[in-house]
């Protein structure tokens, strides 16, 4: 099954919200595991895997953080992916990491090919900036540091208006 991981899910989610957020210096990885409920030590892993490949850059300090080291325009799907978990393979023979003892009389390496092929280009030219603006405004979460809330009251991460009831009709 294709499937992305948790991780490059979770990396896609800080990228988005950084880029969502231009104007700040940097974002902790404690305040977008907190916005995002994803655990701090997961978080702060993934990030730095960022750091390493180039795609985010750290600030240390008081008002230290993560912010992204290129403009969003410019950070693809493909190159987090690559970056949290490695190069993007979808069978062996795709990859070239390792044999398959079918691979000569194989019938479906060709098409196999042309997906991978076909997956790697999709996800190298969607960008997080693209990502950004397909996801609608009025689900966007707010900031932590913008969410009201009283002391000992549990943060609210996203305000879901109840939809108003429909009347009832009543035969006569």
């Amino acid at each position: 099954m294709l499937k992305i991981s948790k991780r490059v899910d979770y990396g896609l989610m800080a990228l988005m919200h950084l880029a969502q957020n231009p104007d700040r210096a940097a974002c902790s990885a404690r305040e977008i595991s907190e916005t995002y409920r994803i655990p701090a030590e997961l978080m702060a892993k993934i990030l730095q895997k960022l750091v390493k490949k180039g795609v985010l850059v750290s600030q240390h300090g008081i008002s230290g953080g993560y912010s992204l080291a290129r403009p969003a325009s410019a950070i693809s799907a493909a190159s987090v992916i690559e970056a949290i978990e490695g190069p993007l393979s979808m069978t062996n023979c795709v990859s070239g990491e390792s044999y398959c003892t079918q691979f000569d009389r194989c019938n479906v390496k060709t098409p196999l090919q042309r997906l991978h092929e076909g997956v790697i280009q999709m996800l190298g030219q969607l960008t997080i900036e693209e990502m950004v603006l397909q996801w609608p405004i009025n689900l966007r979460l707010p900031l932590p540091t913008e969410m009201p809330r009283s002391p000992g009251q549990p943060r609210t991460l996203l305000k879901v208006e109840p939809e108003p009831a429909l009347p009832v009709l009543q035969n006569g």
